[in-house]
Formats: C-alpha cells, structure tokens, sequence
C-alpha cells in the first residue's frame, strides 16, 4: 500500500488551488529534467522500468501541500500484490542531517533544487546512473532489510531477482538466509504467510521463468507501462 503519514493541517500558509497547480507543475517538469529516463504516471510520481522492477520518486505533499517529502520506491514486477495502482513498496524516505525525514518548500525548490537532487543521489546511488545492476538493486534491497521493516517482500525480491539472472546458487543461499531472518520475526508478522517454511513455499512456487514473464508482463498492462522504455539491467 501507499506510505502515508499523519500530518496536521492548519489553515495558515495554505495554498490556493491554482497556486497549488502552478506549483505542481513547476515541481514536475524539474524533476523530470533531471531524471529523464523517468516518467510522469501520476501526480508527482515518476517510475523507471528497468526489466523486471520499477523505481519510482514520489514527492509526498505535507502541510497542506506547501511541502513535499522525497520518497523513493522499488517496486518488484515479479510479483502482484493485486492493487488498483502501484504502491510505493520498499520505499526510502531522503533524511536530512539528523536522520530525520526530509522536506522542501516550494521557495527551497527554486533556491536549492541542485543540491536537493545532489542529496537525492547522494542518499540512493541508484538514481545516480541510467543503467542499473542486478548487484545495485539487491544492495538497495538489502538496505531496506537492515531498516527491520519486517516484511518479506525484499527477502523474496532478492531470492526471484537472482534466479531471474540465473544465479541459482546464490538463490538456495538467500533462501535460507530469509529463512533465517523470518524465523526471528514475531508470529504475528509471520503467521499470514506460515512463518518461514510458508515463505519458502511461496518463493519456490514462483520460481518459475514463464510464470514471472507472463506477471511482469501482466502488470505492465494493467498499469499501462506498455511504452515504458525499458533499461535493461546489468547483470
């Protein structure tokens, strides 16, 4: 689902509808110029394909849409989570100096854009180059495991991305590191997918390459990424 805060709203400061709109715009159009191989599908919310995964910015507005929080999200095309419109899953929130989640105003965004974007970079290498490695993708996954989310959906990731490069060694060895993982979980994480015997059921059984082809395929579709252009990983 979606990631969304608990924000309070007040009505000092608060932007007029057409302001809001100008703003948005502006917003847009620089943010694309300086991710080109990334596209508009919604509101402030940009998505690169790169075979079998998306990565997507999302600008979350706070504070009645004077300021925006810089989401970054990995969205795994592999598997369907079977939702209306792409989630921001494994997502990262840009820090500021205390480690604390960032944000900027509209004034930052013409005052200080290139250092927002330097930071955005600085934060997810991933977005520092147009064509992207197997390797890079699970580092970034990995890092999101490290953050103890407790969910499976990067441990499978990881598992379906390197049998999809066919490194199937390194498959039964980040299988039974997921176990390991899971197996530390609370049950009531776990007890939706059977704790870690019914999580590597569930990867196994997609351990398919027709299978994974025709959901990628599938979703593509579905979220209309058809003329996505597709960077094809490095593996």
């Amino acid at each position: 689902m979606k990631t969304t805060h608990n924000t309070s709203v007040c009505n000092k400061g608060k932007v007029k509808p057409m302001e809001q709109k100008l703003n948005n715009r502006k917003i847009e159009k620089d943010w694309l110029n300086a991710f080109p191989s990334f596209k508009k599908i919604g509101a402030r919310d940009f998505v690169k394909r790169t075979d079998c995964f998306l990565m997507g910015i999302y600008l979350y507005p706070i504070s009645s849409h004077t300021k925006y929080r810089i989401c970054f999200y990995l969205y795994n095309l592999m598997i369907d989570l079977a939702l209306p419109a792409i989630p921001l899953t494994m997502d990262y929130y840009v820090k500021n100096e205390k480690g604390a989640e960032d944000n900027f105003s509209m004034q930052e965004h013409k005052e200080k854009f290139e250092k927002i974007i330097t930071e955005c970079k600085h934060q997810i290498p991933l977005l520092k180059e147009e064509s992207v490695t197997s390797s890079a993708l699970i580092q970034y996954m990995r890092r999101i495991i490290d953050g103890d989310l407790n969910t499976d959906l990067p441990l499978a990731s990881i598992v379906l991305l390197n049998y999809w490069c066919d490194n199937l060694e390194q498959v039964e060895k980040e299988i039974k590191n997921g176990k390991t993982i899971i197996s530390q979980w609370e049950h009531r994480i776990t007890k939706s997918f059977g704790g870690a015997d019914g999580w590597e059921h569930q990867v196994r059984s997609l351990m398919n390459k027709d299978l994974l082809n025709a959901t990628v395929e599938k979703q593509c579709i579905k979220y209309k990424l058809e003329n996505l252009k597709n960077y094809k990983l490095i593996i």
